[in-house]
Formats: structure tokens, sequence, C-alpha cells
């Protein structure tokens, strides 16, 4: 049960190994293997011998159970179908600290989505020893980071056997190879393999690639690609999974379509054109980033010296493969670009909202030379969030009697879910409380500021990375309407901020140090200390307000938002990732933009003079307009519109049917005819 990650979004099984020992679940940061481990087999069999421990035992398994014999209706792709899905990080859990922040959550919620939907799927990732840096504030405000360091056996994990001891696959590194051990987490039905450097078999200067998640030094992060993409896919035809489809989360796996090349050839004895056609047909490729600046760059220096061996066996002449990664081919002085590559090689690319993928038909155009924009084959499928996972068990539990025991599963126009209309404002707005209370007690527990945090005040929640573009410092511009908007008498308003900077992000870090110092400052903020899967939780159950004001067409997404909304939250925001095509007035408020794609420039003092007045006439009025027993009706009309129409609109589930719709089984069955022509090779 503890190897099964089932528990990661089911309240069943957590609350069973949190009765085992509810102090030790909590110190273990909710690992149950670690739990286990320190109560050792006596522990856990005094403690089973409670009456409660059994009966939290019994409804665990049955939970279990349930999840794994109810299956849905079989998804028919017309052709054979098992998508490999690459991933440089994995939020799943804040007990496997794989991840750094959004596009791991997003990996970990489309595993997640694709084992309620029993899609055909396997994740492929990295397994690092010490991961993303930990937060950590000193006394000027700054922000440091510290790699505590793994241990692997402690983690919900299990070592991959081979035919003669744990499994290891070799990747080549210019003129030598390193070794990879390989890992599996169970998410439910769908495996998850994890490669680690960290082995005997390496010498000591190849056991570090898989140290740290986004190592910013270009000589460290181009081995690590080349274990994920390389070692990647040589780990799946060690353990003898044919993938069909190949699903890259951004460049970082750029290589897994040229190791896809390497063993068509190799199989099937393909001329390079022949294995580059049948590859390209079954490659996805997701794009994240709204600036170039956003993707990985190597020099051609650093690639020919790693790669060009490698590049060599495969049949690619080495300025051929530069070529894929460069905006203008031909030019040497142009280093390679990881997202040129994942786009050149796919023949399915997307964005991540409906407007991203404008963006990047416009930011990736010169792909694609001499087609008009408009037609450029960049399309998208806006992303979506993990409903189990994120919606606070008090919420789930009114889905559950008001619209159906599996609502995650229903349709967004399913007469079903007219019953959330039917939860009473009562009961809503009581629940809603509890969770707001218990963020204002963890903030002030162990958040920098926030001493006078209020349990019924409005609470606004900002969580997100600090890059200068999000602009966590917009509500700074004006002190003293920001000093009259917190302390107005009968009304006051308060925020909870957390997040972090990258480590080599100094903008981003002199953002950060702005509003730890606001918070050191004003008593009704609070800033929330090493943000990770369990403080997002506490903030998006507990956020009256979700605030995100990007500068408009940089935010891709932003799965904060809908996490936030499916909670009851109302979205304040910039019409920008998903907000963009998300936003209704009866769901939250859209903060105006000039901003447009043909003139992208932003008016940050127009936009924070827009924040203010919204703030001050709509936001702050409609939450303390109460009726005769004290209850914001029309507050509530608009938190039950949020979680209808993001639950629905933006759920992991429907992202991943999208997917599967427009991409995985389309590219299932190209590679099907290509494989059936006579000539294909064999």
């Amino acid at each position: 049960m503890a190897l099964d990650l089932t528990w990661s979004w089911e309240p069943k099984i957590q609350a069973f190994f949190q009765t085992l020992d509810p102090h030790l679940w909590e110190e273990s940061s909710h690992n149950p293997v670690v739990l286990l481990d320190r109560l050792g087999p006596e522990g856990i069999s005094r403690a089973m011998e409670r009456p409660e421990v059994q009966a939290a035992w019994e409804e665990a398994q049955n939970r279990l159970r349930e999840h794994r014999e109810r299956r849905p209706p079989p998804l028919e792709a017309g052709a054979p179908l098992l998508v490999a899905y690459f991933s440089l990080e994995f939020g799943l859990t804040e007990a496997l600290p794989i991840y750094s922040g959004g596009l791991g959550v997003l990996a970990g919620d489309h595993l997640k989505a694709a084992n309620d939907l029993d899609l055909p799927l396997v994740g492929v990732g990295l397994l690092y020893r010490q991961g993303f840096g930990r937060q950590r504030i000193d006394d000027e405000g700054n922000q440091y980071e510290v790699y505590p360091e793994n241990r692997f056996e402690e983690l919900p994990l299990e070592r991959v056997a081979g035919p003669t001891g744990p499994l290891e696959v070799e990747i080549p590194l210019g003129e030598t190879t390193v070794r990879a051990g390989v890992w599996r987490a169970r998410v439910g039905r769908v495996p998850l393999y994890l490669l680690d450097t960290d082995i005997e078999s390496n010498p000591p200067e190849l056991r570090g690639i898989t140290d740290r998640l986004y190592v910013p030094e270009p000589q460290r992060r181009l081995p690590q690609e080349m274990v994920l993409g390389i070692g990647g896919m040589r780990a799946l035809q060690a353990m003898g999974i044919e993938a069909t489809v190949f699903h890259m989360n951004e460049g970082h796996g750029f290589l897994v379509a040229v190791e896809r090349i390497r063993q068509l050839r190799q199989q099937r004895q393909l001329t390079l054109e022949e294995a580059r056609l049948v590859a390209r047909a079954g490659v996805i490729f997701t794009t994240h980033t709204p600036v170039a600046a956003g993707s990985d760059y190597f020099d051609g220096g650093l690639v020919y010296d790693l790669l060009n061996p490698y590049l060599s066996e495969v049949g690619i002449g080495f300025e051929r493969f530069m070529d894929l990664g460069r905006e203008r081919p031909g030019d040497p002085r142009e280093p390679l670009c990881t997202t040129y590559v994942g786009l050149r090689m796919a023949d399915h690319a997307v964005g991540v909202s409906r407007l991203h993928g404008a963006v990047s038909r416009r930011l990736w155009k010169d792909a694609w030379p001499g087609l008009p924009e408009g037609q450029v084959p960049i399309h998208s499928v806006t992303n979506g969030v993990h409903m189990p996972s994120w919606i606070a068990p008090e919420i789930a539990a009114l889905l559950c009697r008001h619209v159906d025991p599996y609502w995650w599963e229903l349709d967004g126009e399913d007469p079903r879910w007219a019953g959330v209309d039917q939860i009473s404002d009562a009961e809503l707005w009581a629940h809603h409380q509890g969770l707001r209370r218990r963020l204002v007690e963890a903030a002030r527990g162990r958040g920098i500021g926030g001493h006078e945090l209020e349990p019924d005040a409005l609470t606004i929640g900002f969580s997100r990375r600090f890059a200068a573009y999000k602009r966590a410092n917009l509500l700074l511009t004006d002190p003293g309407r920001l000093q009259a908007l917190l302390n107005r008498a009968g009304r006051p308003l308060q925020f909870v901020f957390a997040g972090k900077s990258h480590p080599a992000d100094d903008r981003g870090k002199t953002i950060l140090r702005d509003i730890v110092h606001l918070a050191r400052q004003q008593p009704r903020v609070a800033f929330l200390v090493d943000y990770d899967i369990e403080s997002a939780r506490l903030l998006v159950h507990g956020a009256d307000v979700w605030l995100n004001n990007p500068r408009r067409f940089l935010e891709a997404s932003g799965t904060s938002g809908m996490k936030a909304g499916a909670n009851g939250a109302l979205n304040l925001s910039v019409l920008d990732g998903w907000w963009d095509e998300g936003y209704t007035p009866a769901a939250g408020w859209a903060i105006p933009s000039g901003a447009t794609m043909d003139s992208p420039s932003t008016d940050d003092a127009a936009e924070a003079e827009a924040l203010y007045r919204l703030l001050e006439r709509e936001v702050v009025p409609a939450f303390y307009e109460r009726d005769g027993q004290g209850v914001p009706t029309r507050w509530i009309a608009m938190m039950r519109s949020s979680l209808r129409h993001v639950a629905t609109q933006f759920s992991a589930r429907r992202m991943v049917l999208d997917y599967f719709k427009d991409c995985y089984a389309p590219a299932a069955r190209r590679v099907e005819q290509l494989r059936l022509l006579p000539d294909w090779g064999g």
C-alpha cells in the first residue's frame, strides 16, 4: 500500500497511515515508507491492535481495491497504443522530491489522470540524489538553497531488476559511457521509471549527473538530458516495453526522437530517412515556454564533444543535427536549441493553452520557413489538474454527496453536475471557513510575518515561481493604498505568499526579498518558506482569492489558478495562459491589460492601478456583503460557479482525453500505417 501512490490522492488511505501514528505522519513529510520504517514491525503490530487503526485499515484496503478494480470504458485508438511520457521532473507527492514546480506537478497529474482513464502509458524521468534546492531565507530576506540528500530506500520506490541483478542501462557520453540504474514508482496502474547515475559501476566524476534538478551549467545539463532521452529509451527497451507513441514534455527530452531513430534502424534495418519518418510519426512535443530564452541552448563544441560519436552510430551528420536546433539552419554561429529539435522531430507539437498556442506559432514560426503564421503546425492542449489530488477532502465529500461518488469521472456536460447548486450556502461556507483557518494557522506557525492574520478575513493567495515577469511585487507600487486595504476597519484584507526563485535568477530573488520584507513589516502579510506540494495544497484549499498578475503573453498556462478555482477560490488574474479562456465574470475577475500580440509591451503602472481598483471596488465589497445570517450569498454563488466551471473544464482528465483524441490516437494510427507498408523493413 505504501508503494502504490494511489495514497497520494486517496484520503482514506492517507487517513490509515495518519492513524497509525499522527505525529510520525507529519514528521515524515507524509511519507508512508519512512513512517513504517520508524514504527518498525513491533510498533506497527501494536498500532494495529487499536480499534480505530483496524477500522482505518479496512477502509483503506477497500478504497485501494476499488481504485484497482474500477476501470472506465477502454479508449479505442484504432491501432496499438502505448505512450511513453518523458519529463525531467514529476511532482506526485511531497514525499518524492523530484520536482521543482508547475511543470513537474503537471507531469505528475498527467500520470494520475492516465491511471484514472486506464490509458496505456508509462512515465520516464530521473531520480535525483538532491533534487531541486530547498528554500531558506536569511535575516536580510535573501533566498539561499540547501540540498539535503534523498535516501532512495526511504522513498516510495522499488529498484527494477534485470536478468542478473538490478537493471542498469548504458548511455554514451562522448568517447565514454555512463550507466544508470532504473527505479519504479507505481502511480496506480501507471509505472514511472526513474534513472539514477549514482551507482557503484560508474566512476566518481559521472555519479553526480543526476544529483540536482535544473543544474544551470550546460556542461552538466546536457548529460542529464542524454540520460533522460537516450537512457530512458534504452531502459524501456531493456524492460521489453514496446511503446508506440513518445511524448516529450518540454525540450529536455529532445534526444528521445534521435534514439527512436537509432533503435528503428537497428531493429528494422531502415534507412535514415525511413526511420526518421516513422519516428517522427509517433512523437508528441509539448512546449511550455512563451519566450525563446526559456529553452535550453547548447554550444556546438559541447554538443560535438558529448554527442558526435553517438550521432555517427545513429547515422546523422553533426551539422545536420545542429541544424535541427537552429533558427537559421546552416549558420555555424548558432547554438543548438532543444525546442527547435523537438518541434522538427515531432508530428504533433502543442502549447499548453489556446493563447500559448498562438504565442508559440509566432515564436517558433521560423521552424517552418515560408509558412504563414496561422498555418504553423503548433496546436494547443490546455493544461489541467488532477482534481482528486487537489480538491480538499471536505469539498470532495460535498461533491460525492451532491454530484456523484465518482464526480471526477463526469464530463462537464453531465447533468449530475447540477448537484453543485444543491449544496447549501451554510455548508459550503462552513467548509471553506475551516480550510481558510487551516491556512491561516499554518502561515502564523511556520511562515514569515503574518502575526495578525485573521481566520475570518478576506485572504488572497499568491504562490508561484518568483520570476520578474510574474510581478509578485506589482502590489507594492503604492504602499499607502496597500496599507489602507490591509487595515480597513471591519473589512481587512490579508495576503499569503509562497514561491521560490530559480537559484540562478537574481532578479527573481530581488523581488522575493521585497515580498519577505513586506511580510516582516506588515502583520497581515505572510510568506510561507520552501514552497512545495504540501504548502500548495494549504494555499489552494484555503485562499478566498487567487491572484496572478503576469505580464500578458508570458504565462503559458498557470495551473495553480485551476487548483484554487476548483476549490471555490475566485481568480483575480490578467487574461493570460488558462485564464484567457477560463475567465467568466461568474467565477472571478480579469485585470485589464493593454498588451496585444502585435504590441506586447506592458504598462505596469496602469495594471497596478487596475488591480487596486478591482480590490477596492469589487473584490473586498463582494466578500464582506452579508445577509442577515452573516453569510456572503453572492460570494458563495461565485464559489459554486468557480468550482463547477474549473473542475469540469480544466481537469487533467479532460487534458489527457484531449491528448488522446488529438495526438496519441492519430500518432498511433500513423505509426501503424507506416509499419504495414510493404517496404517498411524488418
